[in-house]
């Protein structure tokens, strides 16, 4: 089995409430990250599912230090991530690297594709100037643009393409760890196939490790060797991905995959629905005990309502955050596909 590279153990963000006098005087706070623990194994890629307002991309940005974590521990490859000052800082940034959501927000519309592939290389101070621009053009080469158009700027460039450029920028430091915070979400269908098969091209060609973030279950699938499921700043489940499609354990996962539609017009109308109640909880005041039982198909009072459930191991490798987790069937399609996902 593969070593660990990331090791994050009770990661806490909140954020403090500024509007309304009663809410500083309260001192209200949204936990957008509430205590979240999971691995990521060297070479691998995990998962990290949720819908909008889970906290999945605040604990992305929380691991990097982009924002700093209210508490936790995050350990990268033996090393104290929260610890680090400086130098060491720096040096942990030239190993981890970020591709954001926004294609067009992410890149400076006033610099050259080829500045911005360069300034990495230029801040961390690796090459003479002929060689930043060589290796900017070979990682232009490599995600499927054109290097002659180096000195063109990003307005000049379809989204799929901004998104390539996002994606040489995070591999001219020849990182360890890549957190792909939602890379395909503001893209199209097709493109989204093809930014997908680069990814899983590239994770082989370079070693690369992804902490891959989405809202998408079927993106997910494709991608990941494990998935961690959030909700509401929790993480609520986690399993290899073929146990967690087959067999979810806690309920707000079967819901999940229970809405993802099958490609088999039989099949899908043999399967049953799981609709939740409700709207998710405002994380600034969440339910006490369970943050799910408010939902929850299966709450039984009052341990669900009083007794806040620990991640515990419901099968060989598998977790589920729930006092009454059992596993139940879905089957929601086809086996992941070794060859990647294809492009219509």
């Amino acid at each position: 089995m593969s070593e660990i590279l990331l090791d994050v153990k009770d990661l806490v963000k909140y954020f403090p409430v500024q509007q309304g006098v009663l809410a500083s005087r309260l001192g209200k706070q949204v936990r957008a990250v509430d205590g979240v623990t999971f691995k990521v194994r060297r070479g691998q890629t995990l998962g990290l599912v949720g819908e909008s307002g889970s906290g999945k991309s605040t604990a992305g940005r929380a691991i990097m230090r982009l924002i700093e974590p209210t508490s936790g521990s995050v350990t990268f490859d033996g090393i104290d991530v929260l610890q680090l000052k400086g130098k060491s800082l720096k040096d942990f940034r030239r190993n981890v690297q970020i591709i954001f959501q926004d294609p067009y927000a992410s890149l400076n519309p006033r610099m050259t594709i080829g500045e911005i592939v360069t300034e990495p290389l230029k801040i961390h101070r690796i090459g003479s100037a002929r060689e930043q621009i060589k290796q900017a053009k070979d990682l232009l080469e490599i995600t499927g643009l054109n290097p002659e158009h180096i000195n063109r700027y990003p307005h000049e460039f379809s989204g799929g393409q901004r998104q390539r450029i996002g994606i040489a920028r995070a591999l001219a430091l020849k990182p360890k760890l890549i957190v792909a915070d939602e890379p395909v979400s503001a893209l199209d269908v097709s493109i989204q196939a093809q930014v997908l098969n680069l990814l899983d091209q590239l994770q082989d060609e370079f070693d690369l490790t992804y902490l891959f973030i989405a809202h998408d279950l079927s993106v997910v699938q494709h991608i990941s060797d494990e998935i961690a499921v959030m909700y509401l700043g929790k993480i609520v489940e986690v399993a290899d991905w073929n146990m967690l499609y087959k067999e979810p354990y806690h309920p707000y996962t079967q819901s999940l995959l229970s809405a993802v539609p099958v490609p088999d017009p039989r099949l899908q109308r043999t399967r049953e629905r799981i609709l939740l109640q409700g709207d998710p909880p405002s994380p600034i005041d969440p339910p006490s005990g369970c943050n799910f039982h408010t939902r929850c198909p299966i709450a039984q009072f009052p341990i669900c309502s009083e007794q806040v459930p620990e991640l515990r191991e419901v099968a060989p490798e598998h977790f589920a955050s729930c006092h009454f987790a059992k596993p139940y069937p879905i089957a929601i399609g086809a086996p992941k596909p070794d060859a990647g996902v294809a492009a219509e």
